[in-house]
């Protein structure tokens, strides 16, 4: 929840949050966060992957976002 909540809480993500399925896909195992789905702008993509190292607790975070077209 806490990697959640420090990615959709973000102004400039929270738009994503509201949408019916979030795109963005939040796998946690062992302070391994992997983040899957797609995002609009590569700007976007960046803000995820650095809201969610800012996790205590988090030490490895995959980034297979992918920028929609």
């Amino acid at each position: 929840m806490r990697v959640y909540r420090a990615i959709y809480r973000n102004t400039t993500l929270e738009r994503y949050a509201i949408q019916y399925a979030p795109p963005i896909r939040i796998i946690v195992k062992n302070g391994r966060v992997t983040l899957e789905g797609a995002v609009a702008s590569p700007g976007d993509k960046t803000i995820a992957r650095l809201q969610a190292n800012t996790v205590p607790g988090v030490f490895q975070v995959t980034d297979n976002l992918k920028v929609a077209p």
